[in-house]
C-alpha cells in the first residue's frame, strides 16, 4: 500500500527541479554529432558584402567560440571562427561563457536570421528595424537562440592569428588576432589616468597605430595600461576612432595583454 511521505515528495520535487534547470542551462543537442556546415564564414561574408541580408535559404555555418564575456568587454555577443573567417553572433543574453564556453563548437542555422557588417565584422542576428543604425538586432529570447544555434561536445582552443600592420585587411575583422611589440602612444580623450577604459592608441616601433577598445563596464576598465612593450590579443575590428577610420583590437580580458620578452 502506498504511504504518503512528505520527505519522499520533497525529494521528488527537488529532483524534478534540478533536471529542469539542467535542461534549460545546457544548449540543446549538446552531445550530438554536429550537422555539417554547407557554407564557410568567408563565403557568407563575401555573399553579404556591405548589405543587410535576410536569409531564407537553409544555410548552415560552423565554428569554434573565440570570445569570453566573463570580464564584460563583450556584451551579449560572442564570436566564432572556422578555418576561413570569423563572425559575431548577436546572442542577446548574458553570461554567455556558461552557455557557449570558449573553444566550444557551434553550428548556426541561418534561415530566418539576418546578417550585416558592423565595425568591419559580419554579424548574425535578427532583422533590425528599417530606421536602425545597426545592421542586425539581438535574438529576442533563449528559445529563438536555441532554434538557430547548437552547441556540441567538441572543443578546440583557437590560437590567435599572429599579424603585423602589413597584414591588416578587412577580411580579418571578426577573427582572433595577436600583435606583438606594441606600446601605448595616446590615451582615450576620456581617460586621464592611464586606464584601459575607452579607445587607447598603441603603436609599433615604426609608428604604425592601432586602437585597443575597452568598455567602461569591463571588470578591468580601471586598471592601469602597461607602459612597456606588450603583446595584445583580441577580436579585430575596423571603424572610426576620434573621427578617423582605423583598425581596432577588442580584448576579452586583461590577460590578453602581456609584456613582451
Amino acid at each position: 500500500m502506498f504511504t504518503y511521505s512528505p520527505i519522499r515528495s520533497l525529494l521528488i520535487i527537488c529532483s524534478a527541479m534540478l533536471l529542469s534547470c539542467k535542461h534549460f542551462d545546457e544548449p540543446e543537442n549538446s552531445n550530438l554529432v554536429p550537422q555539417a556546415p554547407n557554407m564557410t564564414i568567408e563565403d557568407l561574408r563575401r555573399q553579404a558584402g556591405d548589405r543587410r541580408l535576410s536569409i531564407t535559404e537553409p544555410i548552415i555555418i560552423g565554428g569554434y567560440v573565440t570570445t569570453d564575456d566573463t570580464a564584460s568587454n563583450f556584451y551579449r555577443t560572442l564570436c566564432i571562427e572556422d578555418a576561413t573567417a570569423g563572425v559575431e553572433i548577436m546572442a542577446g543574453t548574458y553570461d554567455l561563457h556558461n552557455i557557449y564556453p570558449e573553444g566550444s563548437y557551434l553550428t548556426i542555422s541561418l534561415a530566418g536570421c539576418a546578417v550585416g557588417t558592423h565595425y568591419g565584422i559580419l554579424q548574425i542576428g535578427t532583422e533590425a528595424a528599417a530606421y536602425s543604425n545597426y545592421p542586425t538586432d539581438y535574438f529576442a529570447s533563449r528559445v529563438l537562440l536555441d532554434k538557430h544555434i547548437k552547441c556540441y561536445d567538441l572543443h578546440q582552443t583557437v590560437a590567435p592569428k599572429p599579424i603585423s600592420f602589413r597584414d591588416l585587411q578587412p577580411s580579418l575583422c571578426g577573427r582572433l588576432v595577436n600583435m606583438q611589440s606594441l606600446h601605448i602612444t595616446r590615451l582615450s580623450p576620456s581617460n586621464e589616468n592611464g586606464e584601459w577604459s575607452g579607445y587607447n592608441i598603441f603603436a609599433d616601433n615604426e609608428g604604425n597605430t592601432i586602437a585597443v577598445y575597452t568598455s567602461t563596464f569591463a571588470s578591468y576598465a580601471s586598471q592601469q595600461i602597461p607602459t612597456q612593450q606588450v603583446s595584445i590579443t583580441g577580436i579585430l575590428q575596423y571603424g572610426k576612432v576620434d573621427g578617423v577610420d582605423m583598425y581596432i583590437i577588442k580584448m576579452r580580458d586583461e590577460k590578453d595583454c602581456f609584456a613582451c620578452n
